[in-house]
């Protein structure tokens, strides 16, 4: 699967010392966060502007503080 980026530079990042696969991410963001068969978390991390807002979201509802969405139009821009 190829993903692009209508957004330029907006990333989204996981701290993988944190999460601990609660699942609120994908059930937020399932086009950004997916939980594979093996139990670990894959994400998309460049994301598009239809998606933007869902992976803002389940930055804010992750019990563990473990995700980040950076660049232009994210909550955390640096």
């Amino acid at each position: 699967m190829i993903f692009g980026s209508v957004r330029r530079g907006t990333r989204v990042s996981v701290d993988n010392e944190r999460c601990e696969i609660f699942g609120f991410c994908e059930m937020e963001a399932p086009a950004t966060f997916k939980i594979g068969p093996d139990g670990k978390l894959r994400i998309r991390r460049m994301v598009d502007r239809d998606s933007l807002d869902q992976a803002i979201s389940a930055a804010r509802l992750c019990p563990k503080q473990a995700i980040r969405v950076k660049g232009e139009g994210a909550y955390d821009d640096e």
